[in-house]
């Protein structure tokens, strides 16, 4: 009966959710990026499809981006696995738990690690592939980064970041980091900050703020960005705020939220005096661009971004051949909390629990994941590897590389700890939940006391619902 009503519930999930505007990804640790794959391929290959005596080979269903696990690297895996066909999957979240739900899911799942991995396990849909790691060729566990802890979860006490180890990172970074254009900050006779010792949250906005330029009310060059929305409270930057303080917007269990605390509310007002100062983007201050785009044209100083972003201004035509301009700072931290500069994605992949081939996906997913393509990754630069032995490929040959290696080298050393999501919650409905309500706060049409009890309210309704979504195995 309780799968009955996992099955059930799912099924409503799934329907309300493509009723609603929000589909795609739950967040990224990159800007944005759109998976080309045909919608034909959503239904391509047999899961139960086995080997047959003329050598049919095993079909493994994935549902990394074609720009991630591209043609070319298919081909050459099937090479030298003839016996394994390799076939992408385009399905965002809607799409994934509808598959599910009539028992056709994929092979290999594109797993968000710090807001997806949680509920994928407690939903039952993530194989425990400790054993496969332990006894690999490939992968040594000895050589694991910290961020690998971010694709573990143990089911018995609910933590994060501990227990059975589900997945392996594709690439991450810590996403809180701070790249500025040196030459706004001689332009304004501003010192740069240090690229070792960390700023306080305060200390960065007033940094941003001796940056900002106002032509009246109109914002000319904002003084702070954030590449994954605007400069404004939302759960991302909050809930970053909470693990420096050790805190969190739910109980231990997850099980009820509260954002009426005096902590919570101390960290709104923060960000509403933020965003009527005008250093960033918010509802204030609109913009069509996202945070990266603002940042190569010259219009923001400084952008909260990941290791990711040096790939970006590399390749970008308005920033590659002026690699100078730019420098890198420690994500900044809460006064008298703890220095925590975690990844806010750490995108990666599980198997399905109920793969047809557990075997042939692991094949798949050990060769994607600790062979060729990953050291290909590594030597790209444009996201950091799961391991130290392929972190020392990272690019080092020109000054801005070297920059960005000796920088992450010291980074490295604050980036374990797992930002407190809630399992039962979708990532973008709590999204939602925070642009619907505090939204009004910023133009004083709602106290941060009323708009703090509502949010409590519908998240508590989104967590029981969620709740009956978990499997019952």
């Amino acid at each position: 009966m309780k799968k009955t009503l996992w099955t059930t519930c799912l099924s409503l999930l799934v329907l309300s959710g493509m009723l609603s505007a929000c589909a795609g990804n739950t967040n990224s640790n990159n800007a944005p990026e759109k998976n080309a794959a045909s919608s034909e391929n959503a239904n391509a290959g047999d899961v139960s499809e086995k080997p047959v005596a003329g050598g049919k080979p095993v079909v493994i269903r994935h549902t990394m981006y074609d720009s991630e696990f591209t043609s070319e690297m298919v081909a050459e895996f099937e090479k030298t696995h003839p016996h394994i066909k390799v076939e992408i999957v385009s399905a965002d979240y809607n799409k994934l738990m509808a598959m599910m739900a009539a028992g056709n899911g994929p092979d290999i799942i594109r797993t968000n690690s710090v807001t997806e991995l949680p509920g994928y396990v407690l939903k039952g849909m993530a194989l425990d592939l400790t054993s496969n790691f332990n006894t690999s060729s490939v992968f040594k566990t000895e050589d694991f980064l910290p961020v690998v802890n971010q694709f573990k979860y143990d089911t018995i006490t609910g933590e994060h970041g501990s227990g059975a180890l589900y997945g392996f990172p594709k690439d991450w970074s810590p996403d809180y980091t701070i790249y500025y254009n040196k030459k706004m900050f001689e332009e304004a006779g501003v010192p740069v900050p240090s690229s070792t010792e960390a700023m306080t949250w305060k200390q960065l906005v007033e940094l941003g703020q001796k940056l900002t330029v106002k032509n009246g009310n109109k914002v000319s060059q904002y003084g702070l960005v954030y590449f994954n929305g605007g400069t404004i409270a939302n759960q991302d930057l909050i809930n970053l705020q909470l693990l420096q303080q050790g805190g969190s917007m739910y109980s231990d269990d997850f099980g009820q939220a509260d954002l009426t605390t005096p902590q919570m509310k101390d960290l709104l007002q923060f960000w509403v005096d933020t965003a009527k100062s005008g250093v960033g983007p918010s509802p204030l201050h609109q913009e069509t661009d996202w945070g990266g785009q603002l940042f190569v044209d010259d219009k923001a100083a400084i952008i909260i971004a990941g290791y990711w972003f040096s790939g970006f201004l590399k390749t970008n035509e308005l920033t590659k051949d002026r690699l100078g301009d730019f420098g890198v700072a420690p994500a900044p931290t809460m006064e008298g909390g703890k220095r925590i500069s975690p990844t806010g994605a750490g995108t990666g992949a599980i198997i399905y629990k109920n793969s047809k081939h557990p075997k042939e996906a692991w094949e798949v997913f050990e060769w994607f994941f600790g062979g060729k393509p990953a050291e290909d990754r590594a030597k790209a630069g444009y996201g950091l590897p799961g391991t130290q032995t392929l972190a020392e490929m990272l690019p080092q040959s020109t000054e801005f590389d070297k920059m960005n290696y000796d920088f992450i080298q010291n980074e490295l050393k604050y980036t374990d700890g797992s930002l407190p999501y809630n399992p039962y919650l979708n990532y973008q409905a709590v999204n939602s939940i925070f642009e619907k309500y505090f939204t009004p706060v910023y133009f004083d049409k709602d106290s941060i006391d009323g708009a703090t009890q509502k949010m409590t309210e519908e998240l508590n309704t989104l967590i029981s619902e969620g709740k009956q979504l978990v499997s019952p195995e």
